[in-house]
């Protein structure tokens, strides 16, 4: 398990954080907030560490925003019909009551009320097929397996939490599984305590970098306000600001080779760069890191790293599609998989650049909103491409032959879909 000590400079104790600068993304989570008045400021009380001795006095506290994108590009017939096309592999297949990763993306795609292909209703059911109780100090909280056998549950830690929480589900919901009723916040309370990282021995609950955006994002949504701070089950004494700190630096070190290029005025080359290996090629990386300094953790010198990253990808934007293209090129037997990269690609491009926006990290100039809506008008041509393969009408055939095809369409689908309805401005991120 990597975890690149390097990253952080240091090898102790995380250092305290500076408060983000007033007026930017306010209210402030992560931030500190002046107490009483006069020429003799009160001392605020020391923030509360949380354990498992006292897990059950956290109140999760839902986010108090739900944004669009400031400038929506403009809505053509075109984007209507790739929505409808996308939307019938969402409703058949990310519905499938047997499949809870694609049902976490339907979740995404659709909102709360997304129903199963049996309609049911998908946030409940996975709870009650898929929740675990989680013995914790005195009382049983509640978790989600990676996976149960050969299904997978949770491939990347706390996907079910962060996605629950982007849609708005409040953190009072409640569920019944097989040990009993639990809340959303039984669910937040255990993903607290259990979420640890201690770089300087190499040790976390995350399997890598790559592993902890969504959790990040999770713990982020619904922190109550003021510092967030806790001590593991493993005994480590753990800090949002740092988590923030490290993430962001995780993302900058990946991300170099890219900056240098951009600033050389040079194309850049897929060459098995350390990024491209993450998930998405890094856009959730960049989307965990972007949720939290929104929301106030980190460091006023996290938040500028993570704007750094807009000019970027808006350079990337056409340097990757020419790659995707030339590919199917030299390589037609691969047109189908190489499209459904593409797809990737410009679905978590829009999903991750209208997030950005909405959460006040940019406003895009007159040449990002061209970019943005030439992004949205490739990925219809993309999926009229797929369309015209037959992939999306032969999703039983091509899942017998390669399942990973099959589980990318799916997921790239419900992505494409949110990105989408994101930039169209009929989409919220709650933050």
């Amino acid at each position: 398990m990597l975890l690149l000590l390097a990253l952080l400079g240091c090898g102790g104790e995380p250092t305290a954080t500076t408060p983000p600068p007033s007026g930017v993304a306010d209210p402030m989570p992560g931030g500190a907030t002046p107490v009483g008045s006069g020429s003799t400021p009160a001392v605020p009380a020391p923030p509360t560490v949380w354990t498992a001795d006292n897990i059950d006095q956290l109140v999760p506290v839902a986010p108090s925003r739900r944004s669009t994108v400031s400038k929506p590009i403009p809505a053509v017939p075109e984007y209507d019909a790739a929505l409808l096309t996308l939307g019938s592999i969402v409703e058949k297949y990310a519905g499938d009551p047997d499949n809870p990763w694609a049902i976490a993306h339907g979740v995404l795609a659709r909102g709360p009320g997304f129903r199963l292909r049996d309609n049911r209703e998908g946030v409940p059911h996975l709870f009650t097929a898929f929740a675990e109780p989680r013995p914790t100090g005195t009382r049983t909280l509640v978790g989600f397996p990676k996976a149960l056998g050969d299904v997978r549950v949770e491939p990347h830690t706390d996907l079910l939490l962060k996605n629950l929480g982007e849609i708005g589900v409040p953190p009072d919901a409640t569920f019944p599984t097989r040990a009993g009723t639990v809340s959303i916040a039984d669910l937040y309370r255990y993903t607290l305590l259990k979420t640890y990282l201690v770089a300087e021995k190499n040790l976390s609950s995350y399997d890598g970098p790559n592993d902890m955006p969504w959790g990040l994002q999770a713990l982020a949504q619904w922190a109550p306000a003021g510092e967030l701070q806790w001590v593991s089950t493993q005994g480590a004494a753990m800090d949002l600001d740092y988590l923030t700190t490290f993430t962001v630096a995780v993302l900058t070190k990946e991300s170099a080779f890219l900056f240098q290029s951009m600033q050389r005025g040079q194309p850049f080359q897929r060459q098995g760069q350390p990024l491209f290996s993450y998930s998405c090629g890094g856009a959730h990386l960049l989307q965990g890191a972007s949720y939290a300094v929104a929301r106030g953790y980190g460091t006023p010198k996290d938040r500028k790293a993570v704007e750094a990253q807009v000019p970027l990808m808006f350079y990337r934007l056409p340097i990757e599609l020419g790659i995707y293209d030339e590919a199917m090129k030299t390589a037609p037997k691969q047109k189908v998989r190489l499209l459904v990269q593409r797809m990737k690609f410009l679905g978590h491009f829009l999903e991750t650049m209208s997030k950005m926006e909405a959460m006040g990290l940019y406003v895009p100039d007159e040449k990002q909103s061209q970019l943005l809506e030439g992004a949205a008008q490739n990925l219809v041509l993309t999926v009229q491409a797929l369309e015209k393969s037959g992939t999306f009408a032969n999703m039983e055939t091509i899942r017998t032959k390669d399942e990973q095809l099959f589980l990318d369409v799916i997921g790239d689908s419900c992505h494409a879909v949110r990105g989408l309805e994101l930039e169209l401005g009929r989409g919220t991120i709650a933050w």
